[in-house]
């Protein structure tokens, strides 16, 4: 199967509706945080179908409240792929892309937070070398409006990863992005 990884364009924020939880306001207000500079949305797509997505933030932190430390590194957020397309690579692949240009832009780390319950994020993010943060885990609420309006608090207690991106690097030559 063919996978497209890549930043999305403008002409591409509409079809993100087809991605379950997809927010049309949401979404527009991501890429408008692309276009200044602050994030990287990308998308993984399979022909025109939008099916995985990822955030990589430059200035850290996420919506949802991480608690006030130092992070002098960017941070993956927003990690969700299809039901339909899981157990398949595209979130390694995701999250390939995201390390692999934090290093290009010469970030040493990166980091993000997952809730404590989400264990194959858990076993993934083990899998690629993600670390405890050693931080205290934090509760993150929200409020969260479905497709036809509805709204229901959501509340989840998150753990904060770090990765070391030295070793799988530092000697390696890559290609401008």
């Amino acid at each position: 199967m063919e996978i497209d990884i890549r930043s999305l364009k403008s002409s591409e924020v509409s079809r993100l509706r087809y991605l379950p939880f997809s927010r049309k306001e949401t979404q527009r207000r991501r890429f408008m945080l692309q276009e200044s500079g602050r994030l990287v949305f990308f998308v993984a797509w399979r022909g025109n179908l939008p099916v995985a997505q990822v955030l990589l933030n430059w200035e850290g932190g996420d919506a949802a409240g991480v608690p006030p430390q130092v992070r002098p590194w960017p941070e993956v957020s927003s990690l969700f792929v299809h039901p339909d397309y899981r157990r398949m690579g595209i979130a390694s692949r995701l999250l390939d892309v995201c390390e692999r240009i934090t290093f290009q832009r010469g970030y040493e780390n990166i980091g993000l937070c997952v809730y404590v319950k989400n264990h194959p994020a858990l076993n993934l993010y083990a899998r690629r070398g993600y670390k405890d943060a050693g931080w205290e885990p934090y509760l993150a609420r929200g409020v969260y409006t479905d497709a036809n309006g509805g709204q229901s608090n959501w509340r989840e207690t998150r753990v904060y990863l770090i990765k070391s991106l030295r070793k799988k690097y530092e000697s390696r030559s890559f290609c401008s992005v």
